[in-house]
């Protein structure tokens, strides 16, 4: 099955309203469907990996996925907590310093 971009989202509809986005076709692509469905159920987190989802669960959780992974995205990193934060972690802090003897 190969997947065709839309220019606007009014050729997607017109696509719908004219039937060119029902059901697969052939045996093989309804096949290869249910083989990235459930591609799909295991790339997602939040999919339950146990039970079977129906195609409509799976969609809205690969959209909730996608929201958060864009608001992770959009949070800027938090500042690590630590007051050591400064010290590298390559340094030896057991080595005494040459001067102090």
């Amino acid at each position: 099955m190969k997947a065709e971009r839309c220019v606007s989202p009014v050729q997607a509809v017109m696509g719908v309203l004219e039937g060119k986005s029902g059901k697969p076709s052939s045996k093989a692509e309804a096949t290869q469907v249910l083989m990235y469905m459930d591609r799909l159920q295991q790339l997602v987190p939040q999919c339950p990996k146990d039970r079977p989802v129906s195609r409509l669960e799976l969609i809205q959780f690969v959209i909730d996925y996608i929201y958060d992974l864009q608001q992770e995205l959009a949070t800027p990193p938090h500042p690590k907590d630590d007051a050591d934060s400064s010290d590298s972690v390559f340094e030896d802090s057991t080595t005494e310093d040459p001067n102090t003897t």
